[in-house]
């Protein structure tokens, strides 16, 4: 199921045979999309070979940048889908802030090799089919995640939208 195996066939935009690629395609893409919408100067992504992080990059002043990525995914539709079923999942509100927490508290929890890092990234995308920028922005725009002790910034990257001619990507308040 993509990460190691076979491509996926569902949410499967980001999908790679091999997880560092997809891990780094998905990184690169956060890249562009942070420097065009959030400000941010970023440059240079790369796979890690110590994992965690996943990926590293540099900021402006050249200081490293560490970067821990997670897709953002129905695991049920997944498996059902590669089963042979046809189904997608339906975020119901709260859904979508609860998996986010858990996933950046697993992140946070990590031991992060390499550094010291001017700062971590967590990295989450998704291609739910049922899930829309909209959708995202409205239920997470209020809410704050953490306290986390490593994570200095997150943000939900959103598969290519052609209406927009960009990856579209929310970024998600951290406290610290």
């Amino acid at each position: 199921m993509g990460w190691g195996g076979a491509v996926k066939n569902y949410a499967s935009f980001f999908e790679w045979p091999d997880r560092s690629r997809k891990e780094l395609g998905v990184v690169e893409e956060l890249v562009v999309a942070l420097n065009n919408s959030a400000g941010l100067t970023l440059c240079e992504p790369k796979v890690f070979e110590k994992d965690p992080p996943d990926c590293v990059c540099l900021n402006d002043t050249g200081g490293v940048v560490a970067i821990e990525v997670a897709e953002v995914v129905c695991e049920d539709a997944t498996r059902l889908n590669a089963q042979g079923s046809c189904v997608y999942r339906r975020w119901r509100p709260g859904e979508l802030a609860t998996h986010i927490s858990r996933t950046l508290a697993g992140k946070d929890a990590k031991i992060f090799h390499g550094g010291p890092y001017s700062s971590i990234i967590a990295c989450l995308f998704t291609d739910e089919p049922a899930l829309t920028v909209e959708q995202a922005k409205s239920e997470l725009c209020e809410l704050e995640f953490g306290p986390y002790s490593q994570i200095t910034k997150a943000f939900l990257l959103f598969s290519y939208s052609p209406a927009t001619r960009s990856y579209p990507v929310i970024p998600l308040r951290i406290r610290q």
